[in-house]
């Protein structure tokens, strides 16, 4: 019988008929959530900004509750998403070794992170801990891990720029107390001709696990310069000489090989050299020769090379 009936239905009214009451369903699920209610949400809450002296002592998520006063298109999408809360601890209180936030510092967090068309109207709880212990700090150096090969003709001037050269480490004393310096990634930087800067990450010891840095990178600067080389004869003196008696040598001037910048090598001259022969560190007396030492050269030179590392020479009686 009830087979007669349905066969017997016009197909094309019945989809009119599904339609209109389809329509009539979702017009009536807009109305009803579009209206405002009062209902409880669920907040994860996501803890930032430190104190220099504390850490978080768990990595487990904290949670939330709070009645509020939202349309019901806005408790829908909390529902399906739940809304992530950032809680500022710089202010958090302390009071045997007990942190917390009151209800209302953690209401005036909350409220500035919800849409205006949302009212906070209570929290759960009236005072919110937070688990948090006391640590230490300790500055360390910053050793760059750093790899520099320079184009042909070219030299770093000078050390590498660190910036900043010293950061700070906070974490259980006896974690901290064994780190004494904090290294950079990894970085080979090839074929340079140019001045060059490169922000570079920090990266812990191994061995740590509840330490944290207070700076998570660095900036590492270098100048590369092109070098030549220019030829200076200077003079060789002497040092430790007898009393009474001379030296006299063959030949009484050197050669020297100087690589420096282009620039820097314009303004040197003979005597931003000093080459000398100390007869004290004469092994043999029966010798005829002395070693020659460099004694002074200019800080900003790369090398100097002696053409000639001996002289001959004689000792004569005044």
């Amino acid at each position: 019988m009830l087979k007669k009936i349905i066969n017997g239905l016009n197909k094309r009214k019945v989809k009119v008929f599904l339609l209109f009451l389809l329509c009539s369903v979702l017009a009536w699920s807009v109305s009803k959530l579009s209206e405002s209610y009062e209902s409880r949400a669920t907040f994860e809450l996501e803890y930032t900004k430190f104190p220099d002296s504390l850490l978080l002592n768990t990595t487990e998520k904290d949670y939330t509750n709070a009645k509020l006063r939202a349309s019901g298109f806005q408790f829908l999408r909390y529902s399906i998403n739940q809304k992530k809360i950032k809680i500022d601890l710089r202010q958090v209180n302390n009071h045997k070794s007990n942190y917390f936030l009151t209800e209302t510092e953690l209401k005036v967090q909350l409220e500035r992170q919800l849409p205006n068309t949302i009212s906070l109207l209570e929290l759960v709880r009236d005072t919110f801990f937070v688990d948090l212990y006391k640590v230490a700090l300790k500055e360390v150096p910053v050793n760059p891990n750093i790899t520099i090969n320079v184009a042909t003709n070219h030299i770093l001037e000078g050390e590498l720029e660190l910036s900043p050269k010293v950061v700070t480490v906070k974490g259980p004393s006896n974690e901290i107390a064994e780190i004494n310096q904090i290294s950079t990634l990894p970085l080979v930087l090839n074929e340079l001709s140019t001045n060059f800067s490169q922000k570079l990450r920090l990266i812990l010891p191994e061995s740590t696990n509840n330490t944290q840095l207070l700076q998570e990178s660095v900036e590492v600067s270098g100048k590369i310069v092109e070098f030549s080389e220019k030829e200076f004869n200077i003079p060789i003196g002497s040092e430790n000489v007898p009393e009474g008696f001379r030296i006299k040598k063959f030949p009484n001037s050197v050669v020297i090989v100087c690589k420096a910048s282009i620039d820097r090598l314009k303004t040197m001259e003979s005597s931003d050299f000093e080459a000398i022969v100390d007869y004290a560190t004469l092994a043999n007396s029966s010798s005829k020769y002395l070693s020659i030492k460099l004694k002074r050269k200019p800080k900003s030179a790369y090398s100097v090379q002696l053409l000639t590392n001996q002289v001959e020479f004689v000792l004569e009686k005044i």
